[in-house]
């Protein structure tokens, strides 16, 4: 049978039900024009191109069926229960009706597809399948199935869908092998049944190479590598082909990702594959195949820096029974802004209650704390503040908006982070916010087939708070905020420099000031980049000498102490920062001896902004110096310590 339209077949591989998922979906022939491409690529076959060999187990468009029971070759029941009951999947999506069967027949996979599309599923049932049909089970330490995915958080959800399917079909549970834990750990749990085994590259190496004879992986029967292309973004190249080294060859390999490109250079082993590859038709501006599902709208809204905050707080307040998951940059941009909005009255009623959970996720977080912050997140809704490790896979029922504060480095991923929303054919939102500098980004996703609309609703308006007010007395109370507000400008100009798309969002375009001022930073940081600009800076008042930035302490009294000692001790040794800290200390207690000195004068009726008379400021700095020879004789006498006099010097005020 050959297949040379590609919208004929659309009837082949479209749900029966549009409730599922619309059918408009095609395979593509993505076999590339250059010769040198070609020859890289000429093992990738397109769909069409094996078409006539896996006639016989695609029956012809008119007798096709999309339910999981009229697969060739058929599924157990046991599989399909539990695919109808505990998933909610009654017919196949566009990606398991195209990807089930060449997979089952020995055939290997190289599939993208839209997020959201039921890809887990696509390759799971297949996998279980080849297990169950083995002429000889499995041995008590071999292994029969791996899966590679990127992230611990999508390893997870992975692992728990496999679960419910072992325990559906009675089969020996799934091991979860990822960062977090020791391998000693990892150690026990495969003693009793590695015979599917789930995790990231790291791990997987750390226990198939590096401890090789763990496991015996001469009758693995099936290699799955999720999310492909982030793999190789993410640097594990060497570790996938390490781990595909201790592979045997004799296996059926699939590749799944919702973006191809980068990933056919990727030594996997694969043996004239079925390239298959689900596209969502007639989104796009131009009338091409759309990169984002049908069901997904997504917006653009234009506005300042130092007006980011304002517009996502006015955007959670509007929406605050939606649940949200909002994107940033760095892990320290996400750590600052989850202290801004759970620490202050921003998202709560006048009760002082918040109506709107808040959850921090990022890839700095300790595995427990990452794995925890999750569930919370799917137990109570809101808005997760999350960094781009939670971009792939992850799959959290009822996401109604996608924000990105901050638009990403790479611009695939932007496909991935709206992905989290409009999953399974549900309706879903997303809105990127960009600087007035960067809106050439948004003809650059309608490039990528990415349609967007001006979001029209005013944000940036907060009528009841005073959202500067708040978030200062929360920076002069506790070091810890203002210590994360300095390293998210840090991260994030770091970050920003190294942007794929560095013709859109050009480092040079950034306001350092108001940037500085939207993190309500007291003072600039010393970073290279700062060296040329630092004099020039506009849009950021730093912190007058009436501030000691030193002074301020952590709410944390471990920390404080902490803190504390090491100050001393710096203050002790000397040296430069030591002499530093003085200065400031000096500056900072002369200024609040001036604003005292003001506020008694006012008191008795002067004018505090007269110029004093010559002999009056004399008389003023010889009560300075014998204040500080009062105390020199103290500390000379013992009668103070040095801590003491340097407390009384500069930080503090005498009895």
């Amino acid at each position: 049978m050959e297949m040379s339209s590609l919208a004929s077949h659309e009837s082949q591989i479209g749900p029966s039900e549009p409730s599922v998922l619309d059918d408009a979906t095609s395979y593509n022939d993505h076999t590339p024009n250059n010769s040198d491409s070609v020859h890289r690529c000429r093992k990738f076959t397109s769909f069409s191109a094996v078409t006539s060999s896996l006639s016989p187990l695609l029956p012809p468009s008119s007798s096709y069926s999309s339910t999981f029971t009229s697969l060739t070759p058929v599924l157990s029941s046991d599989l399909i229960n539990a695919v109808h009951t505990c998933f909610g999947f009654k017919t196949m999506t566009p990606v398991q009706a195209a990807t089930i069967t060449p997979f089952l027949t020995n055939k290997d996979v190289l599939v993208q597809a839209v997020t959201g599309s039921g890809k887990t599923i696509a390759y799971l049932l297949p996998l279980f399948a080849m297990l169950f049909r083995r002429a000889h089970p499995l041995t008590k330490h071999q292994t029969g199935a791996l899966v590679i995915l990127p992230t611990r958080e999508l390893a997870a959800q992975v692992h728990s869908v496999a679960s419910v399917l072992a325990n559906a079909t009675h089969f020996p549970q799934p091991n979860l092998l990822v960062g977090g834990t020791t391998v000693s750990d990892d150690f026990t749990s495969l003693s009793f049944c590695p015979h599917i085994l789930i995790g990231t590259p790291g791990r997987l190496e750390d226990i198939l190479v590096r401890h090789s004879g763990v496991v015996d992986m001469s009758e693995l029967e099936v290699l799955v590598l999720d999310e492909a292309d982030k793999l190789l973004d993410m640097g594990f190249r060497a570790s996938v082909e390490h781990i595909i080294e201790v592979c045997p060859k004799h296996r059926r390999t699939g590749l799944f990702s919702a973006t191809a490109s980068g990933i056919r250079g990727l030594k996997a082993g694969m043996r004239n594959p079925v390239q298959i590859d689900v596209t969502v038709r007639g989104k796009s501006d131009k009338g091409k195949d759309s990169a984002t599902p049908l069901t997904l709208t997504n917006f653009y809204y234009v506005c300042p820096l130092e007006l980011k905050l304002v517009s996502l707080i006015s955007f959670l307040r509007a929406r605050r029974q939606s649940t949200t998951i909002v994107f940033f940059l760095t892990c320290a941009s996400v750590e600052f802004y989850s202290q801004i909005l759970t620490r202050t009255s921003l998202l709560k009623g006048k009760d002082g209650s918040s109506f709107l959970h808040i959850e921090p996720l990022h890839g700095r977080m300790v595995q427990k704390r990452r794995i925890h912050a999750l569930a919370r997140f799917r137990e109570l809704g809101g808005a997760l503040l999350c960094t781009d490790v939670a971009a792939r896979g992850l799959d959290v029922s009822g996401i109604e908006w996608i924000v990105q504060f901050d638009p990403p480095t790479d611009p695939k991923s932007y496909v991935h982070r709206v992905g989290r929303t409009a999953r399974a054919g549900r309706n879903g939102s997303s809105i990127v916010f960009l600087r007035r500098q960067e809106e050439a980004y948004i003809d650059f996703l309608r490039g990528r087939n990415v349609s967007l609309t001006e979001f029209k609703e005013e944000l940036g308006v907060i009528i009841d708070t005073d959202i500067d007010t708040e978030v200062k007395k929360l920076v002069m109370t506790d070091r810890d905020v203002l210590e994360k507000g300095t390293k998210a400008y840090t991260s994030y100009i770091r970050a920003y420099k190294e942007h794929r798309c560095n013709f859109i969002f050009r480092f040079a375009s950034i306001d350092l000031g108001s940037l500085a001022t939207s993190l309500y930073l007291l003072r600039l940081p010393k970073m290279p980049e700062l060296r040329e600009k630092y004099l020039n800076l506009k849009h950021f008042s730093p912190a007058g000498p009436e501030i000691d930035i030193h002074a301020i302490p952590f709410l944390d009294k471990s920390r404080e102490a902490a803190r504390q000692k090491r100050l001393a001790a710096e203050l002790a040794a000397g040296g430069k920062n030591a002499k530093q800290i003085k200065a400031e200390r000096h500056a900072a207690e002369r200024a609040k001896r001036l604003e005292e000195r003001r506020k008694m004068d006012e008191s008795k009726g002067r004018n505090p902004d007269k110029k004093r008379g010559k002999q009056q400021r004399i008389f003023d700095e010889w009560d300075e110096l014998a204040k500080e020879e009062r105390l020199h004789k103290k500390l000379k006498r013992g009668k103070i310590s040095q801590t003491e006099f340097d407390n009384l010097m500069y930080g503090g005020t005498l009895a």
